[in-house]
């Protein structure tokens, strides 16, 4: 069985006189007599010091000029950098307008070095057919060709033909013998329409010549100019 002693609490001593004013009392419950002399609900406060009940004026005064200058830096840093995104976007702007004239003049680039590759392409294609063309005209192998195409097809036809005429005459002599008359008489007629034409231009000369030496006879016609 154990026994237990109460041990008494130990007061603290009341404080000595200053200058010769009265000494204070004892604290109750550690709060001092004095303070709690003339406020009652400090007085039965209990356990609770006063100094810890309402913090002192003096460092909410303190506290208040810090935190507006917070406030007043959060808010010009928002203005900040709402400039900041604006300059952003307008810079990313004029990018993009820069990017798309460029891109626009390099397309006209592009397009005009095109046609006039292709109009260079076209030459080149134009001379090369030519080129092509004259060495396959030229070409003795062609030459060979062309000579054995034209003796497989030109001979049978030639010969063709001629047996047709000469069978034509053996059964209708007459008819080839008046075509024959004819081609003769037309190129007899021109014939002597050419020498009657040449001398009557000989005759003209003569009398002209004539007429320059002697001076007699009728004056010449001029000659007729063709």
């Amino acid at each position: 069985m154990e026994i237990t002693t109460a041990v008494p609490p130990i007061l603290p001593e009341p404080t000595a006189p200053r200058d010769g004013l009265p000494a204070d009392p004892a604290p109750v419950n550690g709060v001092p007599l004095a303070a709690t002399a003339g406020d009652p609900l400090a007085a039965t406060a209990g356990d609770v010091p006063a100094d810890s009940a309402k913090p002192p004026a003096a460092s909410v005064e303190g506290t208040a000029p810090g935190l507006l200058a917070g406030i007043l830096r959060w808010r010009d840093a928002a203005v900040g950098a709402a400039f900041e995104a604006e300059e952003a976007a307008a810079g990313m702007l004029d990018g993009l307008r820069r990017a798309a004239a460029r891109r626009t003049e390099i397309v006209a680039e592009l397009a005009e070095r095109g046609a006039r590759e292709r109009l260079r392409g076209r030459q080149r294609a134009s001379a090369t057919v030519q080129s092509a063309v004259n060495a396959v005209a030229t070409s003795a192998v062609v030459d060979r060709f062309v000579d054995a195409q034209l003796e497989r097809v030109l001979r049978p036809v030639v010969l063709t033909v001629l047996d047709d005429v000469l069978s034509l005459l053996e059964r209708e002599p007459d008819r080839i013998r008046d075509l024959i008359r004819g081609q003769r008489e037309s190129m007899v007629d021109e014939l002597v329409t050419r020498i009657r034409t040449g001398a009557e231009a000989g005759d003209t000369a003569v009398d002209r010549f004539t007429y320059r030496v002697f001076h007699r006879g009728p004056r010449p016609a001029p000659a007729d100019t063709p």
